[in-house]
């Protein structure tokens, strides 16, 4: 009868649910969410790896289910191209060059990239990678499906997700007093403005936007700001920048 087939999937479907609730988190799994926010429209995170297996598959739908978000396994990714507002990249499997190769690309694209570890290692030069501004958050290989949820919301919701002993660490590393030199080449008051918009992590659209020119413009700007202070890409010239006073005429 119709209705005893709807009771037996009805059976069926509450029971892969309870399983997909029991299974445990599976390290080696990347996937992609899309998800609806009223503010900000449509989100999304990129989980990368080249692994795939049936846990990963029923940890696509567990996470599903409980960030209410969709999901998609890639096995590779163009930073360049990448539409995600946030990218998970599994160390399992991949060089420390390649992960450094991956976080310097998201660093020096016009649209920020954030990215957070998966299956890292303790104690180990994945931590190093932090110093990334881009790099927000760190997964170690024995994060549990709690953490990885909680984890998952934070850094949508704009967060860090770092544990605090590598905090500390950081802070004791890398805070010291200003010492803020005038700089050393000669600029325009137009080149200090977008130099001081840079330090911020402001995006080619944000330049634009914040001096009333067009994006294009930015460019050729940024193109001779460059070749000025001898660096070679954003990252550079915003880390130059910081070590600068850009509120004195040079």
């Amino acid at each position: 009868m119709p209705g005893g087939r709807g009771n037996k999937t009805n059976k069926e479907d509450s029971g892969q649910a309870a399983a997909l609730r029991a299974a445990e988190f599976s390290p080696k799994s990347i996937w992609r969410f899309a998800v609806e926010d009223s503010k900000t429209g449509s989100a999304s995170i990129t989980l990368y790896s080249a692994q795939s297996n049936l846990q990963t598959g029923l940890l696509v739908q567990l996470i599903s289910e409980e960030l209410g978000v969709e999901c998609k396994l890639e096995k590779s990714i163009d930073i360049a191209n990448c539409d995600a507002s946030l990218l998970l990249m599994d160390c399992y499997g991949q060089t420390l060059e390649e992960l450094r190769s991956l976080a310097e690309r998201a660093q020096n694209r016009d649209k920020p990239l954030t990215i957070a570890l998966l299956n890292a290692e303790y104690h180990s030069a994945h931590e190093d990678l932090l110093e990334w501004p881009c790099v927000a958050g760190v997964f170690y290989g024995d994060t549990n499906q709690d953490q990885l949820l909680r984890g998952l919301k934070g850094l949508l919701a704009g967060e860090y997700w770092v544990p605090r002993n590598i905090l500390h660490r950081f802070l004791d590393k890398n805070r010291r007093p200003p010492t803020l030199k005038r700089p050393d080449v000669k600029l325009t008051k137009r080149e200090r403005q977008i130099l001081m918009l840079i330090r911020d992590s402001a995006t080619n659209m944000d330049i634009s936007a914040a001096l009333d020119v067009s994006e294009h413009t930015v460019k050729s700007h940024l193109y001779n700001i460059y070749r000025k202070i001898n660096v070679r890409n954003r990252l550079e010239a915003s880390n130059w920048a910081r070590t600068r006073d850009l509120t004195a005429e040079s």
